[in-house]
């Protein structure tokens, strides 16, 4: 992927800008791996809103071509919210819009392999289980003490729409199965409490990430978060433009719903609960969605 997709020649501005200064984003075209990752979210939120705002510029286009494969290797870096969540939102935008207008930028099997993948990453994960901190949701470190447990953390979410989209429908059944292999509590938790925000995703009630935060609030937030950074402008229009009808491909929702409850159906979910309960922090924090989690 690094070498079809070179540095381009032409720099990236800022989308959103009121004068005659343009800030331009330099610091991209010198040593990528001293940039920072605050910068690298703002350059990808710049991607993702201008893109979605204004149309989808050739070099915001160029840009996240030559950043995707670099920025995989460095998702696991934060600045208040995962690297990762901001890549997501900006690929999500950009590949919607090149679908739509007909050119294939990206091939589905290598996002899969490289993007797809970063939740799984080595360092997440130690016999089984996630490393707290190393993903999910990355820290408590607040007055309160609280981790967000009972919203979906934004690295999960933004995995699952972006491997829905991609995966092939041969493929669906195995993706869902790797999800349910995993036995860590914390994992389980997310799952269910994804499963209950995401109702409306899987009933086919809205289609696109940027409705994910109306419906939440128009519930009077009591349905679980599941978006993530800058999922608010991942949708089907480029400012009066119509980008896609859909961000999944006809049927695809309908097929991952029936395999992701399927697999709840077969699983023991009094034995889920009491494991899932025994985690102090879970259960303080998402512990009554837990105990009344019902499939339907």
């Amino acid at each position: 992927m690094r070498k079809a997709a070179p540095q381009p020649d032409i720099l990236m501005g800022e989308a959103w800008f009121m004068g005659e200064t343009r800030k331009m984003y330099t610091e991209l075209s010198g040593n990528f791996e001293t940039v920072s990752t605050e910068y690298l979210q703002e350059v990808l939120r710049e991607i993702a809103g201008g893109a979605s705002a204004f149309g989808l510029h050739e070099e915001w286009e160029a840009w996240l071509r030559y950043l995707l494969p670099r920025v995989v290797p460095r998702c696991h870096e934060r600045f208040v919210d995962w690297l990762f969540e901001s890549l997501c939102s900006a690929f999500l935008q950009v590949d919607l819009a090149t679908n739509h207008m007909g050119r294939n930028a990206y091939d589905g099997g290598e996002v899969l392999s490289t993007l797809g993948h970063v939740i799984m990453a080595e360092n997440r994960w130690k016999d089984g289980k996630i490393v707290v901190g190393n993903t999910l949701h990355p820290s408590n470190n607040n007055p309160a003490k609280w981790w967000g447990w009972a919203n979906v953390s934004g690295d999960l979410a933004a995995s699952l729409l972006v491997c829905l989209r991609l995966v092939e429908d041969k493929e669906l059944q195995g993706w869902v199965d790797s999800i349910f292999s995993i036995g860590c509590p914390y994992w389980r938790a997310q799952l269910l409490t994804w499963h209950v925000g995401a109702r409306p995703l899987l009933n086919e009630r809205i289609q696109f990430p940027s409705q994910f935060d109306e419906w939440t609030a128009n519930r009077n937030n009591k349905n679980p978060s599941i978006g993530w950074s800058d999922s608010h402008v991942v949708g089907r229009m480029q400012g009066d433009t119509i980008v896609a009808e859909a961000v999944f491909p006809q049927g695809r929702v309908s097929k991952f719903k029936s395999a992701f409850e399927a697999h709840l159906e077969n699983a023991d979910l009094s034995k889920w609960k009491e494991e899932i309960l025994e985690v102090p922090e879970l259960r303080s924090e998402v512990g009554r969605l837990i105990k009344n989690f019902e499939i339907n």
